[in-house]
């Protein structure tokens, strides 16, 4: 059955655009982020690990060599179910530090650029094989289907398109950290494919060919050489090598490390492939002996790793040869272009970069991007030559077997980096140069290299590699360990490992706060031992320990109990102990809870401080240095565990709340004091992450506080971090500025008025003098003599008008002079006493002595008298108002104390308000108190009102005024203003 050119070309280039445009669909998000980003489709995307060899190789492993080819599928199993103690470590090293390659994590762990460069050359040539088998199953896919043209044609057609789709797959950002969502999603839906392909073939055979399960059965009885042969193998030696070498391929392999690990976003992608990979190559690996049992029976007798194609020729099914086409474009196009991508990183970060210099004058980035082009060109180049140079006419399975002997030789390294600490980059390079070579010699060159060595009929036994690959591999290994314990490790070697082996170790995901008390272990030894007896262990436990029995925090009390079973061992055995003290691990209490306890593990680096070196020293002073950074913060910080417990108060939010971190430790939000606990935990349940000046009372005071929360991870159940912070002097800032500009436009206001009166005040006393010149009768110059007084009272008034509305700037009328401010508070009380209602009042005084003000005494006559009247008006008849004036550090505080009914708080915010007055309807005027505050603030002086002055009583007023004391410098800058004025 023979297809076109143009229908092969179209059938792989529709492939390839099909890989293409989910890659463009998953980038541009028409496929959600949530089944792009979603763990599962990470997963899949390791299906490429079943390429040619797993889709076609098979086939010819179980031909040969029975059963030895499930231990591709074994191998790659063992290796994911081992995923928490593998992949889980490299992938914590990897996204910590950055790493993009097998190159750059050899180089990271032993500090060397020539490690990273001996990795990547090595690493290629181990898989260039691995690539040549990819382009000849396709390119003799396609012969088969065309002979018209060359397979060197054909494979050079395919790996131009390859490199085409390579290059628009992976040269979109110039980082290799960068996640390609669409090449992830691309190899995702490639993984299902092949699934797919193998599952239909062996479905539609197994019932079109064999007849249905049943028939299946029947026809083996009857035919038992062919299950003989399938079960059999020459040589059951190979079984350990082969798993060995499979496992390792699925670490190191590039396509592999860069799925796993490059593009990976999270761990747990991870942990469902420890099941979810296992998995897949299980259903694969069922389909093969159903389809080589097909071909058995259809008498297919040609070469059988492509058995696939040859049992859909034997069908003469258009469909299923197409089927098998794409299933094998898929497997092959899989790891060519993720592995040449992952190629092209390493040669260009570990063989290019450390040898040229960037050019001058060109953008960096643009020259990065067409750099990894060129060598994701230059390794299908390569991969191409292999295939014309040696692989054309090797067997798949054959080839295949070689490159994954060379990957064994990476074992050393990987185990090395996670878990020994004296491994160094000259041991490493030795080992790994000595076992390369010896593949080179022992596998390589017969498979490949050595003319007329191999023949088609060749079967994996007769080379004899499984010694070869051990041999290889000790070596390596020997010369790894004998070297590094030769040879010394560099310091900077020795902190990378400490780095590597921390990320190692998983750290428990939870620890849980001990919820018992010493009488409880009293109460579960009293059975065993009696309660005298275990009182005394207890006692032994405490004093070994040097524990204080009356403070026993939790680290304390899980010291105790370990050290109590250690005792009890000796006694009634290890088994018993543990069982006598296992209610303590399980109980709970109502306050015990399931989080990551922080007051627990400080307390246990701060004992084991002493103890820490290198690294992990290193690691703990960093700690120590944030820690005292959140502390030090000039806003409260605290965070708080799902249960509402409290993991962390720094000082700043300890000062707010007069709650020390000594204080809330053990305490849930519900169990603060209020108006805390209502507070914190209502801001906790509410959905906005913000709560924007919230008013609470702390006895008598008041505070305004803004408050933010946000979750320390992406999980649901992490912790939060909760800021607050204090915006009550903002808020006080605001409220006076927000006052002082509704004085401003009164002020203007009262100008305004001030002018439109005087014109015509100015018209009457006018007037009023004339009538000195018009008349000699005294009623008519009395009258004048009045109106003229009065129109000066009316002018005085506008002059306070004005001078309030100009606050703070020159008014021409003050006269500045030194003067005793105390003889000015008694000339205030006499002028005060000559109304009937202030005569009833007592005055008494309390006032120092040589109380000099620079400041006009008129002005401040005026301030005294109307500050005493109000006090006089507040206050019922007998009562008492208090003068206290007293001199501190050149400022003079007068205050003034009435017992009157004071001040409502609604309107204490008015009171300097032109026009604003509590008293009756033409009994205040509301301008006495502008004019004080207009007159004290030209004097650079102050006024407080207090209302209630006693809280006791809840009543009286008291009002505080400040005044500099005199000081010539003053007084000349008070004369100079008022010179000015003039």
């Amino acid at each position: 059955m023979n297809f076109s050119v143009t229908e092969l070309f179209l059938i792989v280039t529709a492939y390839l655009l099909f890989l293409f445009g989910i890659a463009y669909a998953t980038e541009r998000e028409l496929i959600p982020r949530r089944i792009s980003q979603h763990p599962i489709t990470h997963m899949l995307s390791l299906g490429t690990y079943a390429s040619i060899w797993t889709f076609y190789g098979a086939f010819g492993m179980l031909a040969d060599s029975g059963l030895l080819f499930l231990s591709s599928y074994l191998g790659a199993t063992a290796a994911f179910i081992m995923a928490p103690s593998l992949f889980i470590p490299i992938f914590n090293i990897t996204n910590r530090y950055k790493l993009s390659s097998l190159a750059d994590l050899f180089a990271f762990r032993f500090r060397s650029g020539l490690v990273g460069t001996i990795t990547t050359l090595l690493l290629l040539l181990a898989t260039l094989p691995l690539l040549s088998i990819q382009i000849q199953a396709v390119t003799g896919t396609l012969h088969l289907l065309n002979s018209d043209f060359e397979s060197s044609e054909i494979a050079a057609a395919f790996c131009a398109l390859i490199a085409l789709f390579a290059i628009l797959f992976g040269t979109r950002h110039p980082s290799m950290r960068a996640r390609n969502r669409g090449l992830v999603m691309a190899m995702a839906i490639s993984s299902l494919i092949k699934l797919a392909v193998l599952i239909s073939i062996a479905t539609y055979v197994l019932f079109a060919v064999l007849d249905g399960p049943s028939n299946t059965l029947l026809w083996l009885k009857q035919n038992p050489e062919i299950l003989t042969s399938l079960m059999s193998s020459n040589n059951d030696d190979s079984w350990h090598t082969l798993l060995l070498a499979f496992f390792t391929a699925t670490l190191v392999m590039p396509h592999m490390f860069h799925l796993a690990f490059t593009e990976n976003r999270s761990a747990d992608s991870l942990y469902k492939a420890s099941w979810g990979i296992p998995l897949y190559l299980l259903l694969l690996a069922l389909c093969v002996p159903v389809i080589v049992l097909a071909g058995y029976k259809l008498e297919v007798h040609q070469e059988s790793s492509f058995l696939l194609f040859f049992v859909s020729q034997a069908l003469h099914s258009e469909w299923l040869i197409i089927t098998v086409f794409i299933g094998g474009l898929t497997a092959a196009s899989g790891i060519l272009i993720v592995a040449s991508i992952s190629l092209a990183s390493m040669l260009q970060n570990h063989l290019i970069l450390p040898l040229i210099k960037t050019p001058e004058n060109v953008k960096f980035y643009a020259w990065l991007l067409w750099l990894r082009r060129i060598l994701i060109s230059l390794v299908m180049l390569c991969s191409y030559l292999f295939y014309m140079a040696f692989g054309a006419h090797q067997q798949i399975h054959l080839l295949g077997l070689s490159a994954f002997v060379a990957f064994l030789q990476f074992l050393p390294g990987i185990i090395a980096t996670l878990f020994w600490l004296g491994a160094n980059r000259i041991g490493f390079i030795t080992g790994l140069i000595i076992g390369m070579s010896s593949w080179i010699i022992t596998t390589f060159y017969p498979v490949i290299l050595q003319p007329g060595a191999l023949l088609t009929d060749t079967s994996i036994e007769s080379l004899n590699w499984q010694s070869s690959a051990i041999i290889s591999l000790l070596m390596n290994i020997g010369a790894f360990i004998i070297v590094s314990r030769l040879t010394p490790t560099h310091p900077e070697e020795i902190r990378a490992g400490e780095a590597c082996l921390i990320n190692t170790i998983d750290s428990p995901s939870d620890i849980q706060r001990p919820s018992f008390e010493t009488t409880d272990i009293i109460r579960l030894l009293t059975p065993k031992l009696g309660e005298t007896a275990a009182r005394r262990e207890l006692q032994h436990a405490i004093n070994q320990l040097n524990l204080d029995k009356e403070q026993m925090g939790p680290l304390e009390l899980l010291r105790l109990r370990n050290a109590l079973e250690q005792n009890l061992s000796a006694l009634i055995g290890p088994v018993e102990a543990a069982t006598l003290l296992e209610p303590l691990a399980n109980q709970q209490g109502e306050k015990a809870f399931q989080t990551r306890d922080i007051y627990l593990l400080e307390t246990h680096l701060e004992t084991y401080q002493a103890k820490l070196s290198g690294l992990a020293a290193e690691l703990d002073e960093l700690r120590r240095y944030h820690r005292r950074t959140l502390e030090k913060l000039p806003i409260g910080a605290c965070t708080v565990a799902p249960s509402q417990h409290i993991l962390f108060w720094n000082n700043e939010i300890a000062k707010l709340t007069q709650l020390s971190a000594h204080d809330v430790a053990d305490l849930s939000l519900s169990e603060l004091p209020q108006p805390w606990c209502t507070l914190l935990a209502d801001f906790m349940e509410q959905s906005d992450n913000h709560l924007i000046d919230t008013h609470i009372t702390l006895g008598a005071n008041s505070y305004w506080l803004t408050l933010h929360k946000s979750q320390l991870s992406d999980n649901p159940d992490s912790s939060i971090v909760i800021l607050v912070e204090d915006e009550t002097e903002h808020h006080q800032l605001t409220d006076n500025l927000i006052h002082s500009e509704r004085l401003a436009s009164i002020g203007r206001f009262a100008a305004g008025v001030a002018h439109e009166i005087g014109n015509p005040i100015t018209g009457i006393a006018c007037l009023a003098q004339n009538l000195s010149l018009e008349t000699d009768e005294p009623e008519v110059l009395q009258a004048g003599d009045q109106i003229l007084e009065q129109t000066r009272r009316i002018n005085r008034i506008v002059q306070s008008l004005v001078r309030f509305a100009h606050t703070g700037q020159t008014i021409s009328d003050i006269q500045f002079e030194t003067f005793d401010f105390s003889l000015c508070i008694a000339e205030a009380i006499q002028l005060v006493t000559l109304d009937m209602h202030a005569r009833q009042q007592h005055f008494i005084c309390e006032l120092e002595d040589n109380l000099m003000v620079d400041g006009d005494p008129q002005l401040l006559l005026q301030v005294l008298v109307n500050i005493l009247n109000n006090a006089c008006d507040a206050s019922l008849p007998g009562g008492t108002i208090r003068i206290n004036c007293t001199q501190l550090d050149q400022r003079i505080f007068l205050s003034i104390t009435d017992e009157g009914s004071g001040i409502d708080k609604d309107i204490q915010d008015k009171l300097f308000e032109p026009f604003f007055t509590t008293k009756e309807p033409g009994k205040g005027t509301g301008l006495g108190l502008p004019l004080v505050y207009n007159i004290l603030t030209e004097h650079y002086g102050s006024i407080k009102i207090i209302s209630p002055a006693n809280n006791k009583q809840k009543k009286g007023t008291q009002v505080i005024i400040t005044l500099p004391g005199s000081k010539p410098e003053l007084k000349d800058e008070l004369s100079e203003r008022s010179r000015i004025g003039e």
